[in-house]
């Protein structure tokens, strides 16, 4: 997993840095009215969570959210 950051230009997702060509890539788009920007530090906070998730370690639904 790798997190590049890019920006819009003219409809399409320009990112900051070269990814070769065929790459499977997600975007994640902030809505205008929850802008949010990650800093070194988020991007490897994200990136050490997918990487949790994706070994399994991850809590119940239910135990996140508590009882309602």
């Amino acid at each position: 997993m790798r997190v590049v950051r890019g920006r819009v230009v003219r409809g399409a997702v320009v990112v900051d840095e070269p990814l070769p060509d065929g790459s499977d890539v997600a975007v994640v788009v902030s809505g205008a009215a929850e802008p949010f920007e990650l800093d070194d530090g988020g991007i490897a906070e994200l990136c050490a969570s997918i990487e949790q998730a994706d070994r399994g370690a991850v809590l119940p639904l239910e135990q996140v959210l508590g009882e309602r």
